[in-house]
């Protein structure tokens, strides 16, 4: 992509800018949901307004269909086709793709692989670097949360009670699309997001190469 201003064209993975004026540069990301459902959203954030977007011809761009049909079916990996293979996931496997910061201020990268064989969600209760994380994805909704699980300096282990929700070992029962705990001792808390993308393999791997696979 690249900006209007100074025609810089920046990478929409890592958020930098690779060439022109601004190379070098780094746009600040902000930490949300990837990917959801519109039902799923509107249910947690019924006040959303809706970005219409519109192209040069004044047109509404589609909303009904997916412009990338052909490509998400081919094994190309890249638009141009080009062949990329870090061979320890194939090319096109759709990761949850994670990067987290330490107490020393070290970069942390995984992959969690998006299984198919599994019928409704992933849920994990994970340690990146030392950052204690929970991870989830529901099928359903295409939902992918990422949350620190430290709450009150505390380090909480998670169980999956029902669609988008989740308890804790002191009962508290916490919403994972919002965040935020409904019930118990820490009710009206919120997790902490963390950065996290659903992405292809090959696009991930070529970014940060020292990535990390997640194996249950």
């Amino acid at each position: 992509m690249y900006d209007h201003q100074t025609r810089s064209l920046w990478s929409h993975i890592t958020g930098e800018a690779i060439e022109g004026p601004l190379q070098g540069k780094k746009l600040k990301p902000l930490i949300s949901i990837p990917q959801i459902a519109w039902k799923t959203w509107k249910t947690n954030y019924p006040n959303t307004s809706v970005l219409s977007v519109q192209i040069k011809s004044r047109m509404e761009e589609s909303v009904s269909r997916d412009s990338y049909v052909r490509y998400h079916k081919s094994k190309d990996a890249g638009v141009s086709g080009m062949e990329y293979t870090d061979e320890r996931l194939p090319n096109k496997q759709l990761v949850i793709g994670i990067q987290v910061e330490d107490k020393d201020g070290k970069k942390h990268y995984r992959a969690y692989p998006l299984s198919q064989k599994k019928p409704h969600e992933q849920f994990y209760n994970d340690t990146l670097g030392d950052i204690p994380i929970l991870v989830r994805h529901d099928k359903g909704s295409f939902a992918t949360v990422v949350f620190k699980r430290t709450v009150e300096g505390r380090t909480l282990t998670f169980t999956r009670v029902g669609d988008y929700f989740a308890q804790d070992e002191s009962g508290t029962q916490w919403n994972l699309i919002t965040g935020k705990a409904k019930s118990g001792k820490y009710k009206g808390k919120h997790l902490e997001r963390v950065l996290a993308v659903n992405i292809y393999w090959f696009a991930w791997a070529r970014f940060y190469p020292e990535t990390t696979i997640y194996k249950p």
